[in-house]
């Protein structure tokens, strides 16, 4: 009966024993305290350099009166460029409207006519003298003068293009540059643009010379007249801000005119004229 007991106390003892020893599962809950950091914004990117921008310099009528092109080295330009450096030169006279002298150089004519000699080709002669283009004011310009019909390189807007001139070429002379252009021939023109000489100069058309010839008694159809511009040239000065301080141009107009009326005669008149001119003495 001892050894019952006995055993039955060890087996107890051991069974107590063993469950000591256990490690019980711990059951994971939600932490108490939390860590997590508070939501935020993401920072700005930003760069070392950050460009800087500036209000736009206002710019007055004067300084766009004298605006010409750049850069100031006509020299280094394409003839593309140097067209637009020229257009702009041109322009900022204009524009800025300096005082400026003018003189007619050369004046050269020449005519023919289907009447043999005597008085009515001394007449005819001086009629067509009168009708050909020309320009007769030759008076100087005072500083803020309009100049638009009087500066005769000078368009209301000067846009000459590339394909209008035979040539154009600038060379540095001392400080200064000079620009040259060069055109070749261009049958009854017409005017505000519509042709290369007009784009060029200013011009007069067949038009206009009947209508002057009709002023003093020689008249004829426009289709039986033939007006042919050539030869022109112009070639401007400018200083080192692009400013034209002088000017000459000029070219060759060629008149033919077919069964035309004066008193009892109807003749077949051709007549030539050269006009070159200088602008000089610019101030600005």
């Amino acid at each position: 009966m001892k050894r019952v007991l006995i055993l039955l106390l060890a087996l107890c003892t051991l069974v107590a024993f063993a469950a000591c020893n256990k490690t019980p599962d711990l059951e994971v809950t939600e932490p108490l305290f939390t860590t997590e950091a508070p939501e935020t914004d993401p920072p700005e990117e930003t760069t070392d350099l950050e460009e800087e921008t500036e209000p736009p310099e206002e710019t007055t009528e004067e300084d766009e009166a004298i605006a010409v092109a750049t850069p100031l080295d006509p020299t280094a330009l394409n003839k593309e460029e140097l067209i637009d450096y020229y257009n702009a030169a041109v322009n900022a006279v204009r524009e800025a409207r300096p005082a400026y002298s003018k003189t007619e150089v050369l004046k050269v004519n020449d005519f023919k006519t289907s009447i043999l000699g005597g008085a009515a080709d001394s007449l005819i002669s001086g009629v067509v003298k009168k009708a050909m283009p020309g320009d007769p004011d030759y008076s100087a310009r005072k500083k803020g003068e309009d100049n638009t019909d009087h500066f005769f390189i000078l368009q209301p807007v000067s846009a000459v293009r590339a394909g209008d001139v035979k040539s154009i070429s600038a060379k540095k002379e001392g400080s200064n540059y000079v620009i040259s252009i060069t055109m070749g021939s261009e049958v009854n023109p017409e005017k505000g643009g519509a042709s290369r000489y007009s784009r060029v100069f200013q011009i007069q058309t067949r038009r206009d010379v009947l209508d002057n010839l009709a002023e003093n008694g020689l008249t004829g159809e426009v289709n039986n007249c033939t007006l042919t511009y050539r030869d022109g040239f112009v070639k401007i000065t400018v200083n080192e801000q692009g400013r034209i301080i002088r000017a000459s141009t000029g070219f060759f107009v060629d008149v033919e005119g077919k069964k035309m009326k004066i008193a009892f005669f109807n003749p077949d008149i051709t007549a030539y004229q050269q006009s070159n001119w200088e602008y000089t003495n610019f101030v600005y």
